[in-house]
């Protein structure tokens, strides 16, 4: 088994792009949650989650197959502290920019482009050890018409990510 595969299989979970002409399922590469602190600040923290979609293996919808694409995400949540043991049960919201001209370096969605998510929902299910999982739903522009010519996608991610240890 690849390295990839093999980290996929640890990860558990899926990461599904709900389009308007169908589902495309992938398993997860990887997922980590981190806690990053402005170096020398008193103030928030943000709480980090960061996913990767396994490009093997994945169920693509007719017009992306060729393409051969999977998608990352990341979403960045300031909070005034983040206290680990107290995570499980949790639902944490970052609804995200309102519209495309504004900067949503907080909220992305990675495929062909990058592009903000919205109506970030991420509910801490459950706990093993430094493995959390997790539920996280939020919407982006569909990832192959940039034009908005299209729904929107719902983006669907359930897995075990593997918490890292603070940054700053």
């Amino acid at each position: 088994m690849s390295g990839r595969a093999a980290e996929a299989g640890r990860c558990g979970g899926r990461f599904v792009l709900h389009r308007f002409n169908g589902a495309e399922v992938y398993r997860i590469a990887s997922a980590d949650i981190w806690v990053s602190v402005a170096e020398g600040s008193e103030g928030p923290v943000t709480l980090w989650f960061e996913i990767l979609a396994d490009s093997d293996g994945a169920r693509r919808c007719e017009d992306t197959a060729d393409l051969g694409m999977a998608p990352s995400a990341e979403v960045g949540i300031e909070l005034p502290d983040v206290d680990v043991d107290a995570l499980v049960g949790r639902e944490l919201v970052l609804p995200g920019v309102r519209s495309d001209d504004e900067d949503s370096c907080m909220s992305l969605l990675y495929y062909c482009e990058h592009q903000p998510l919205r109506d970030n929902r991420i509910t801490v299910v459950s706990r093993d050890g430094d493995r959390f999982w997790l539920r996280w739903t939020a919407v982006t522009e569909d990832v192959n018409y940039y034009d908005g010519s299209k729904p929107p996608t719902r983006v669907e991610i359930e897995g075990a990510f593997l918490f890292k240890r603070a940054s700053g």
